[in-house]
């Protein structure tokens, strides 16, 4: 089953899923309602925020996020957070 997801591209997507859904609880509610993963590009995680002092904020944290998502999701599979400006949507 891993390899046919492998082929379709469905393991990167669940991995993709797993690091966002761990960065939400990693980051905290305030910083969830203000970010928003966007993608999961190798083991960076693209991260867009609602403005610069909060990226700056994100990025003075980043080793200790990426330390908690370690212990939740195991070592090498978020190694780096790089943030973008923007608007930020939630589901409701």
């Amino acid at each position: 089953m891993g390899e046919v997801l492998a082929r379709l591209g469905g393991a990167g997507r669940a991995r993709e899923f797993r690091a966002f859904d761990c960065y939400a609880r990693a980051v905290g509610p305030t910083f969830r309602a203000k970010t928003q993963p966007e993608r999961l590009a190798g083991t960076t995680l693209f991260v867009r925020v609602a403005s610069s002092a909060l990226a700056h904020e994100l990025v003075l944290l980043r080793l200790e996020i990426v330390a908690r998502m370690a212990a939740e999701l195991g070592p090498g599979v978020v190694t780096e957070i790089r943030t973008r400006i923007g608007n930020v949507h939630h589901e409701t």
